[in-house]
């Protein structure tokens, strides 16, 4: 990135991102220039809160303003009231050289992905194409620095993700979408999955039951991967956990490797430790510096290099029916399968 030229952004937030939103700028280096928020009567306040103009229509900033990107920290409904003018604002934004990241999948369902034309197929450029999902966990810097080590680890028995924060780092559903995306890059897509939500308003006794999208989920999850080959994953986050933290634990015959926020650490099958990275904490003068303005800044940055080789769109076919499996498992009470799904979308 050049860096005589500080990238722009328009934002798109809830009022409790605007902490959060700052210093993801302050740390990734771009400068907000016009903020609004899908929370009614709020893009004044959040606008006002960061010191820039407010913005009121999304899908206007999205095809018309210029910038260098538009940070989509909260989406409210954009993407599935209108999904084939949201798409299109996207295509329109990705055409003008406008970058956007978005902390919430786009769409947020998988019964979406048939509403609009949001993954390419062959003659049809996808919207999706236009987004870059942030932070995955797939391409996190623990998982970049662990590369090797995760090649060289040998047949992975099972794995294991932990994905913990508050509600304005992005809701269990995000979080649920970026662990499959890092499971099923490792396992492959699972033959079913048990989930199961605890809502953030738990009352002993009464037990609400999820939505049906990403985005109505908040609270706490826990599900149950198993594959058809016998191996296994797990997934345990939560929107109301406090402090941002993620991890991701490998186990096979190698032993047992574990990938932290800040580092990695490989204990072989004889208990020694085979290899260990720890990275040093994001620098001094942003005032709450933690694991999750780092995360989300190291994904933003990359989006905004052009020397950085592009990771592409998220892979909505691949793993939205996973997470819809899992979201209609929560609902159900039974293990559902990714399969069903793909066949409920035309997609199987």
């Amino acid at each position: 990135m050049d860096a005589k030229a500080i990238p722009n952004a328009v934002v798109w937030l809830n009022p409790d991102q605007v902490d959060l939103v700052r210093e993801v700028a302050a740390v990734a280096g771009f400068e907000i220039v016009a903020a609004g928020s899908p929370a009614r009567g709020q893009g004044g306040a959040v606008a006002a809160a960061l010191g820039v103009p407010a913005e009121s229509d999304l899908r206007y900033v999205l095809a018309e303003r210029q910038a260098s990107l538009v940070f989509i920290a909260t989406p409210g409904e954009f993407g599935t009231d209108n999904p084939e003018g949201d798409a299109s604002s996207l295509l329109t934004a990705k055409a003008r050289g406008t970058k956007v990241a978005s902390l919430e999948p786009i769409p947020a369902r998988a019964l979406d992905l048939s509403a609009a034309p949001w993954v390419s197929d062959g003659t049809v450029v996808g919207a999706a194409e236009a987004i870059r999902f942030v932070p995955m966990l797939r391409h996190s810097r623990a998982m970049r620095e662990a590369a090797d080590v995760i090649a060289n680890f040998g047949v992975i028995r099972s794995v294991s993700v932990e994905q913990w924060g508050r509600a304005c780092h992005g809701s269990i559903g995000a979080h649920l979408y970026s662990a499959l995306d890092a499971i099923q890059s490792l396992l492959g897509e699972p033959e079913v999955i048990d989930a199961t939500v605890v809502s953030s308003g738990f009352t002993r006794g009464i037990h609400a039951l999820p939505g049906e999208t990403l985005r109505e989920l908040s609270g706490d999850m826990n599900a149950i991967l198993r594959f058809a080959d016998g191996r296994a994953a797990s997934i345990a986050t939560s929107d109301h956990a406090g402090r941002w933290n993620r991890g991701v634990t490998l186990v096979g015959d190698s032993g047992r490797l574990r990938l932290y926020d800040d580092g990695f650490e490989w204990i072989n099958a004889n208990g020694e430790k085979a290899d260990e990275t720890r990275f040093r904490r994001p620098a001094r003068g942003v005032t709450t510096a933690d694991h999750a303005v780092a995360a989300i800044a190291d994904a933003i940055k990359r989006v905004l290099d052009p020397a950085i080789p592009d990771v592409g769109p998220a892979d909505l076919a691949r793993v939205l029916p996973t997470a819809q499996a899992a979201l209609l498992s929560a609902r159900t009470g039974q293990p559902e399968s990714p399969t069903t799904i793909r066949r409920m979308i035309g997609a199987a």
